[in-house]
């Protein structure tokens, strides 16, 4: 069974312009069009334990997911699904069992509340913008108002917040088991309570 969720994502960039030449930038000096990822985040069937034997807990179950470059993602899910542990194996704060993580941009993890008066990210040098447990849309809208080049992803338990993002990922049980685009607050808490029941 294929575990994978495609997450639909909005359009790429268009990497001939000015603006986005950064994303054709060799590697190395090499002098070779080696194209620079799309994503700003890629996990592929990242799974996490913590302990061993009777005692061990599978926290995250073959999670993949790729985070476009400049998009806004939200992970939904109850208390103990595996939202913080999705968080740390992405920003590499814990180790996958196994799975890849690979960030290609700058990850950082501001207090969400000064999210809105952040300095601009440079286009040359794009961030991740991280949050987990963001308990306020506030905060993850004031973000949005100033967006240049970052890439957001943030975990949440409450509908409001991941109806301000691009996309819903749906975690339970550590697995991610849905996406949405645009659903509005109550949409997306009717759909987490029929995954959950």
């Amino acid at each position: 069974m294929d575990n994978r969720v495609e997450a639909p994502a909005p359009a790429l960039p268009d990497t001939t312009s000015p603006e986005m030449s950064w994303m054709n930038a060799t590697t190395n000096g090499s002098s070779s069009a080696e194209p620079v990822s799309p994503y700003a985040l890629e996990m592929d069937a990242v799974t996490k334990w913590y302990g061993a034997g009777h005692e061990a807990v599978n926290a995250l179950r073959e999670v993949t997911v790729g985070l476009v470059r400049g998009s806004v993602t939200a992970v939904i899910g109850l208390p103990g699904s595996g939202k913080s542990t999705l968080i740390a194996c992405a920003t590499g704060s814990e180790t996958p069992t196994t799975g890849t993580v690979c960030t290609h941009d700058r990850v950082t993890m501001p207090d969400p509340r000064t999210w809105g008066t952040l300095a601009p990210a440079s286009a040359t040098h794009p961030e991740l913008l991280v949050a987990d447990d963001l308990e306020s849309a506030e905060d993850l809208c004031a973000a949005i108002g100033y967006q240049d080049s970052r890439t957001m992803l943030v975990t949440t338990s409450d509908p409001a917040v991941a109806a301000a993002a691009d996309v819903t990922l749906f975690l339970v049980g550590g697995r991610l088991v849905d996406a949405m685009c645009g659903m509005p607050a109550e949409h997306i808490a009717e759909h987490l309570a029929r995954l959950t029941s």
